[in-house]
């Protein structure tokens, strides 16, 4: 029992003692403790990259910001601008003009004895009231009024046509100085200015076209009228003088029914 213990006692002291180092190992740990050193700087000085670029964009939108708001401040803000410049300079009133006469106060207006003495510089003559034996005689005016409607709004026309067509020459004055202002601008603000002074000129111009065609569907709507009238009173006239054959024929048969001839002298064969 002695000698078993005396050997622990010996064994233990000398496995204390021992010291274990692997050269290799701490090598390894080393290089991969710098490796990971090295990859952390270079990520941090990415880090620190992006942040510089960001803060120069930044300073950049700070810089367009204060830019914009430069001119604001000098020529104002162009949407605004733009929709005072539609009410003020180019005018609500052209864009809302009506040129012209309307349908109804031209049907009004119409005269059947001028229609009678309109010659459209010379190419018609006169209607005068003679016959051909030269004695006068009297017109039913009310049957010529239909016509004089017609050339009334061919006289309307033809005013929307010269209204028009000098105020389309203006506008398009209008719209070849923007485009030379809009070539020249120096500022979005103005572009916007320009360009929306460009949309107002070209729905003014689209304007006065749709008035013209309105003037002309008018007048083609009043010969259409006139015609249709026409046809309605060839029918009437064919119907009444059905009509009043129908009604003559039954008066004679009538007539004939309630005649009786009686002989008042006879004469012997």
């Amino acid at each position: 029992m002695k000698h078993v213990l005396l050997i622990v006692f010996l064994v233990a002291p000398a496995s204390a003692q021992w010291i274990v180092n692997d050269p290799v190992n701490t090598a390894v740990n080393s290089a991969v403790q710098a490796g990971q050193a090295a990859n952390h700087i270079e990520v941090l000085r990415q880090w620190a990259a992006q942040l510089a670029q960001l803060n120069r964009q930044l300073r950049e939108l700070e810089a367009q910001l204060a830019v914009q708001q430069r001119i604001r401040d000098v020529i104002g803000d162009p949407t605004a601008a733009g929709a005072g410049m539609v009410l003020r300079d180019l005018g609500a009133g052209d864009l809302a003009r009506t040129y012209g006469e309307t349908l109804s106060a031209a049907r009004r207006l119409a005269n059947a004895i001028d229609t009678l003495r309109r010659t459209s510089d010379g190419i018609y003559r006169q209607l005068d009231n003679r016959t051909a034996l030269g004695r006068d005689f009297v017109r039913q005016e009310p049957l010529y009024r239909r016509y004089a409607a017609v050339e009334r709004q061919a006289d309307n026309l033809a005013t929307v046509h010269a209204e028009t067509g000098a105020r389309s020459v203006a506008l398009q004055g209008e719209i070849a100085t923007t485009l030379e202002q809009l070539r020249g601008a120096a500022t979005q603000a103005e572009v916007d200015k320009h360009n929306a002074k460009l949309a107002v000129l070209a729905g003014q111009l689209a304007h006065l076209d749709a008035q013209r065609r309105d003037e002309a569907d008018k007048l083609q709507t009043q010969q259409i009228l006139n015609e249709n009238q026409a046809a309605k009173e060839r029918q009437d006239f064919l119907e009444r003088q059905l009509a009043e054959e129908r009604q003559t024929l039954a008066v004679v048969g009538a007539w004939q029914q309630a005649v009786k001839v009686t002989p008042t002298r006879y004469t012997r064969p």
